[in-house]
């Protein structure tokens, strides 16, 4: 029978729970004070960690962190400003950096449902990305 199909994110989210379980387990240990048990245990922690390490990266290939700066602007007056670290997918080659944040970072913006039905304009723009500093600067906004 062939292995079930997942996501990337049920992988993540499977390794991170068999690393809380096993956590536990060495908490349990280290509550009896047998020491053996937890230290046989620390050793085994590192395959929960590499599992862990493997499913982010899988999930987060073609990524890249970046530092983003957003204003939404509601027509009722209401302004907000944030400070955000998130991930987006890297432009392609030659890409035109605006047209890529257009595209990208767009859904980093708004309030909530509290201000859906709101006109406002949009403003995203990146301020840190230390793997794609030609991102630094990078616009877009939107009106709605």
């Amino acid at each position: 029978m062939p292995a079930p199909t997942t996501t990337l994110e049920a992988d993540l989210l499977t390794a991170l729970a068999e690393l809380a379980a096993h956590n536990q387990l060495i908490t349990e240990a280290n509550e009896k004070m047998d020491f053996a048990a937890s230290r046989a245990l620390d050793e085994q922690q590192i395959g929960h960690l590499e599992a862990v390490a493997e499913a982010a990266d899988a999930l987060l290939e073609g990524q890249i962190l970046l530092e983003i700066r957003v204003e939404n602007v509601y027509a009722i007056g209401a302004t907000f400003v944030h400070q955000l670290t998130v991930t987006a997918p890297a432009p392609a080659d030659g890409e035109d950096v605006d047209e890529w944040a257009q595209e990208h970072l767009l859904r980093f913006t708004g309030e909530g449902p509290e201000y859906a039905n709101t006109e406002a304009l949009y403003e995203v723009e990146v301020t840190v990305c230390e793997s794609n500093p030609v991102l630094v600067g990078a616009a877009a906004s939107a009106q709605g």
